[in-house]
């Protein structure tokens, strides 16, 4: 049972939902959303995964109940410093960073940042480097439009079509609340983008990153094209790579226990 919490630090108070797991030694798995989403996305993977895993969903900075500051950094390396001290703040020495989109760059750069911390690394359609073949959502930004500005109730469900091919049933009340909530924050979530989509990149940088990494994609991606599994795979050292055929962008959402068997498949083979 993950259990909600705040962790205040000096100049941020993190919510985050944690499970302890039923074995001390097992790994403790730091779960990452991406851009614009919250730590309720992982709920149906987490659940998926074998009780002795300890695990740690956070909202970031900027998202869900941690709220946004103006005046914060939110490139991938000030998001992945956060992380490190709220994993010291909790006594976690070392994790298993687990990254979907944006978290995924962010679990990427911590993993270069703090090696000694990160015991693995998976990245779920994880953001960082250009796509050899454009997605439907880079297309959409080098004509100076983003899918994740929302305006209305038609630019939401037009957004969201984009990113899932296999959504799980939610309410329109739901999606509604959500769009409301995109509105809401239009201008945080651009002050956002700024940050992560401009900075702390990781063409060229992935070969220094030894950490042992699974990589899992979607191919029906519209938002990060699953071209870019080729090239993390190509510039990682020690990767496995895993393609779901007519996934979308998020597989721990609309295939958990698949994506759940494969991670731990993966966690389990580094273990031994």
């Amino acid at each position: 049972m993950a259990l909600k919490k705040s962790v205040a630090l000096a100049d941020i108070t993190f919510s985050v939902y944690q499970r302890p797991g039923t074995e001390a030694a097992a790994p403790t798995l730091v779960l990452l959303h991406g851009y614009t989403a919250s730590k309720e996305l992982w709920l149906r993977f987490a659940n998926q995964l074998d009780d002795r895993y300890h695990v740690l969903i956070p909202d970031l900075a900027g998202h869900g109940d941690t709220g946004f500051d103006p005046q914060w950094s939110y490139r991938p390396r000030a998001q992945a410093a956060r992380i490190e001290r709220l994993m010291s703040a909790l006594d976690v020495k070392h994790a298993v960073l687990i990254g979907n989109s944006m978290g995924g760059l962010i679990a990427a750069n911590f993993a270069l940042d703090f090696p000694q911390r990160t015991q693995a690394l998976v990245v779920i359609d994880p953001a960082g480097v250009i796509a050899p073949q454009p997605s439907r959502a880079d297309l959409l930004f080098k004509q100076g439009q983003s899918p994740f500005e929302i305006e209305s109730w038609q630019d939401f469900q037009e957004f969201y079509a984009m990113t899932m091919a296999e959504p799980p049933y939610v309410p329109e009340f739901v999606l509604r609340g959500m769009a409301a909530r995109y509105q809401k924050r239009k201008a945080q979530y651009v002050q956002i983008a700024e940050d992560f989509r401009n900075f702390d990149q990781l063409d060229g940088r992935l070969e220094q990153l030894t950490t042992p990494t699974l990589v899992i994609w979607g191919s029906a991606d519209q938002l990060l094209d699953v071209s870019s599994a080729a090239v993390w795979q190509r510039q990682l050292p020690n990767s496995e790579l895993e393609i779901f055929e007519g996934i979308g962008h998020m597989p721990m959402v609309e295939r958990p226990a698949q994506t759940a068997t494969r991670v731990q498949e993966f966690l389990q083979g580094i273990e031994q």
